[in-house]
């Protein structure tokens, strides 16, 4: 079965850009950061993103072979991991929040 086309990656964020009503961004969750912590283990990198209230994101990451470690793309990685866990969290807040605006003016 043949892969759908897809738009690039460009194109989708330039598309959302256009979006007007309330949106997850990676401004807000950025702002939201409190402090990133990075930990290797032999070529393995990790990346704790600790938010203001406290809660914590792992990201992890770590090259097929090891003579292809760097640790800075070790932990460009593991911070890309981290982070894209915040859009799930930060996008079931943002729903929450619009379902009880929602029902608050129904009241």
């Amino acid at each position: 079965m043949a892969q759908p086309e897809l738009i690039s990656l460009d194109e989708a964020k330039a598309r959302v850009a256009t979006k007007t009503r309330p949106r997850v961004t990676e401004e807000a969750i950025k702002a939201k950061i409190a402090r990133t912590v990075f930990l290797t283990e032999g070529t393995l990198t990790l990346c704790i993103l600790e938010m203001t209230n406290g809660f914590k994101v792992v990201g992890k990451a770590a090259p097929a072979s090891p003579e292809n470690y760097d640790s800075l793309i070790g932990q460009r990685y593991a911070y890309e991991d981290a982070f894209k866990q915040l859009w799930h969290f930060e996008g079931y807040l943002l729903c929450e929040r619009l379902a009880f605006e929602g029902a608050m003016k129904g009241a």
